[in-house]
């Protein structure tokens, strides 16, 4: 069902800000946690799931697995190309459908790889797209290749049931690799539970071989703690103490420390957790690809435009297909606070000047575009000395449901 939406008033009018959230745990790591316990032969206890919209919804589809016949998945990317991949080999006849912009995002490549090996699935609606009819059953062939410059879900939803497949599978990646890092947490996290791989060149082979229970130790979300790093670049003092977060992390986001160390934040590992604070300089101009990682490209923008940091980025193509089409999203909402960028949509590049034009007043409307991760790379301008007036806030809950609750806490107002 739908949520209704409404609006909230955020500003922040002293710049200072000192807290220790609690961050949400990895929804990335936890989606695929529950993909591996659907397979497994033996029950897996996932201690401190991830409570985010895609992971609850992954967590009922998965635990209804036989009991159900159509699968709504709303706006949960993640849910749907993973469970593409399970119910092709899960006998049974299934229907799995999304939202309306679910149903805009494609899925043809998934599809056909898994066509290719064997698999029984018809688009009941638009070739290529969302809804997706599934008719689960053994494969025959084990090799296959896909277009890895789409998604690297498609790839990780083909990785995660391939020990469960007759004769394992041996896949081959073209093109471009996008969110490589992505495919790296896959396979890292199905190391834990005994999966061995060989990745040479652009093939990974993986075997036919059990799942093994075995302990986990969830880490925080590295992708949402990239909003508290924007918060600490635009304010005027900061110390956010980020629990749960390590150094040495299975999470491709765990790049934004570095990235933001060019944006004057300044990251302390400690033993559970780590610091962050301002420091006094930032670079001239930030050059940067967002390919590997483009969950972080929202917050990044803002900061580089809140900061009036000149830059160049490139690997933007794959954000059209998000939960909005999150380039063009940011583009237009920035602009309300005046700034202006020069976009190349077919080469995936957009480059900011450092100056700012005029705008109109301090209250500023914004569009959340129900996308979560625009939403909270909006509130952060507040810190601007801007009271943003959103609709449709409640997105966040899609990856960090208590985000606007951390906000007040961190001394920003608040008005639902």
């Amino acid at each position: 069902m739908k949520k209704q939406m409404s609006g909230i008033k955020v500003q922040n009018s002293t710049g200072i800000i000192k807290i220790s959230p609690d961050l949400p745990a990895s929804k990335s790591i936890s989606n695929r946690l529950l993909l591996i316990r659907a397979l497994c032969k033996e029950n897996i206890e996932i201690e401190n799931l991830s409570t985010a919209d895609d992971t609850v919804i992954l967590q009922k589809c998965t635990e209804n697995l036989y009991q159900e016949e159509v699968f709504d998945v709303n706006d949960a990317g993640t849910a749907f190309r993973f469970l593409t991949a399970l119910f092709a080999i899960t006998p049974g006849v299934r229907t799995l459908t999304g939202s309306k912009r679910m149903q805009k995002r494609p899925v043809g490549d998934l599809v056909k790889a898994l066509q290719k090996m064997g698999a029984d699935i018809t688009f009941t609606a638009k070739k290529n797209y969302p809804p997706l009819r599934i008719n689960g059953k053994k494969f025959v062939e084990n090799k296959v290749a896909i277009n890895a410059g789409t998604s690297s879900q498609f790839i990780s939803a083909l990785l995660l049931i391939a020990p469960e497949l007759p004769n394992g599978l041996q896949l081959k990646l073209s093109g471009e690799i996008a969110s490589e890092p992505y495919i790296n947490m896959t396979l890292k996290v199905m190391e834990q539970f005994g999966i061995t791989h060989k990745w040479k060149h652009n093939q990974i082979i993986i075997e036919k071989q059990p799942y093994i229970p075995g302990n986990f130790e969830m880490e925080a979300d590295w992708s949402a703690a990239a909003f508290w790093y924007q918060i600490v670049a635009l304010s005027k003092n900061a110390e956010v103490e980020l629990p749960g977060l390590k150094q040495e992390s299975l999470q491709g986001d765990a790049i934004v420390a570095q990235i933001f160390d060019k944006l004057g934040v300044r990251t302390s590992y400690l033993s559970d957790s780590v610091l962050l604070t301002k420091k006094e300089t930032s670079c001239v101009v930030l050059s940067y690809d967002f390919l590997s990682t483009p969950d972080l490209f929202p917050a990044v923008m803002a900061t580089c435009a809140g900061l009036n940091i000149p830059f160049r980025f490139t690997g933007l193509k794959n954000l059209a297909i998000k939960e909005s089409d999150r380039d063009l999203a940011m583009i237009n909402e920035l602009a309300k606070f005046g700034y202006y960028f020069n976009y190349e949509k077919e080469e995936g590049s957009l480059v900011y000047d450092g100056n700012r034009g005029n705008y109109p007043d301090k209250e500023i409307n914004c569009n959340s575009y129900n996308d979560h991760r625009i939403a909270m790379s909006l509130a952060p301008m507040s810190l601007l000395h801007f009271k943003i007036d959103m609709e449709g806030h409640e997105c966040v809950s899609k990856s960090y449901p208590g985000y606007f609750e951390d906000l007040k806490k961190a001394g920003f107002s608040i008005e639902y």
